[in-house]
């Protein structure tokens, strides 16, 4: 299962958004506390200021804020043997970010996979274990940015307030046309290999399940932009509005992501608790605190790198018909989605991690014996 999130997008641009939270660990605890079925998750979520409660984008301050996202998410899980089970989790997430300043709106998309292999089949005590591993691959679709606006200067694109703008050369020369070219453009994906093992008990009416997973991500962000291709010392030391376009390029590099891959590594423990509180509905519960770290990673200089978190999970889940129950369950996280999500992490977003951030959920669980 997927939960919501705010989409990557100018976040690894210039750090408008981040990326949609990938989370399993719900559908494992069901695969605890059922009897090798098959079981197929849906769930979509919306985002925007309505869900906001606990004032995440009042924090943020001036600068940019998620305004709103949606997210839709299949998940599979197919036994293949008494020991053995395999899933799959497809995501489509869009969302839009916005700002008071160039760009004023940013939309993207990303689309994530996930492949997982269970096994199970051991115990400890009256304890039933249970392994996994996974891969995962996130991409996000190539984001354009007409114009961005940085020391009062708009650099362009084609947007009237533009102050600097750059065209398309080779078009200019065959037609005569001034084609202008968008000031940045961005493409960012993430790579993601896991391991895990899970304890589950059940003792009168509950189910307790423990769990605890490693995970390595490697994130690569890439950007293009008409400044960058500047080279001419000319240009270089030519002063535009008072400032070097030099140095203007050097800001600008140095205000948006690292291109050099780096890696985040994490650890995670989980506790989740089930309990029917009815014939038809099940309150589950669950907390989670995680540990990170990152290796070849340049951090910013105003804001001091999150390395842990902590999330607590409510749900309630309601029985429609022996196989088919439906869900409603809201998450807070004590800063963002640091280690939850590390697409969304970078030296430009970091401030974005500072805060305690909320979220809604709703889905459908279907189970077939």
């Amino acid at each position: 299962m997927r939960t919501l999130m705010i989409i990557v997008g100018l976040c690894v641009a210039a750090g408008l958004c981040s990326a949609a939270y990938a989370d399993r660990t719900i559908s494992r605890t069901l695969e605890e506390g059922l009897e090798r079925q098959t079981m197929l998750t849906l769930e979509t979520t919306h985002f925007d200021a309505s869900f906001d409660v606990l004032n995440y984008r009042s924090k943020l301050g001036s600068g940019a804020a998620p305004k709103e996202a949606s997210i839709h998410t299949l998940d599979l899980s197919l036994p293949i043997s008494p020991r053995w089970s395999i899933s799959y989790s497809y995501r489509d997430s869009s969302g839009e970010a916005s700002r008071t300043t160039q760009p004023i709106s940013v939309t993207t998309r990303i689309e994530s996979h996930l492949i997982e292999a269970g096994f199970d089949g051991w115990s400890i005590g009256s304890w039933t274990g249970r392994g996994f591993v996974g891969l995962e691959q996130g991409d996000q679709d190539p984001l354009s940015i007409d114009c961005y606006a940085r020391a009062g200067i708009i650099l362009g694109g084609s947007c009237d307030e533009a102050t600097l703008r750059f065209f398309d050369p080779e078009v200019f020369r065959e037609t005569g046309e001034t084609v202008y070219l968008p000031v940045l453009t961005s493409k960012a994906e993430q790579r993601s290999m896991m391991v895990g093992a899970s304890l589950a008990k059940s003792a009168a009416s509950w189910r307790m399940v423990h769990h605890l997973h490693a995970s390595q991500t490697r994130i690569d962000v890439n950007f293009n932009s008409p400044l960058f291709d500047i080279t001419d010392p000319f240009i270089l030391r030519a002063s535009f509005q008072g400032q070097p376009v030099g140095e203007i390029i050097s800001t600008l590099r140095t205000e948006l992501p690292q291109t050099r891959p780096w890696i985040e590594r994490a650890l995670a423990y989980e506790f989740s608790a089930m309990r029917p509180m009815g014939s038809r509905i099940t309150g589950l519960a669950k907390f989670r605190a995680i540990k990170i770290w990152r290796d070849d990673y340049d951090p910013g200089l105003t804001v001091d790198d999150v390395t842990t978190n902590a999330a607590l999970d409510l749900s309630l889940w309601f029985t429609l018909t022996p196989s088919v129950s439906t869900y409603v369950r809201a998450e807070a996280f004590m800063h963002y989605l640091a280690g939850f999500e590390p697409l969304a992490y970078n030296r430009k977003t970091a401030r974005l991690f500072e805060h305690p951030y909320g979220q809604l959920s709703v889905g459908v669980v279907i189970a077939f014996p």
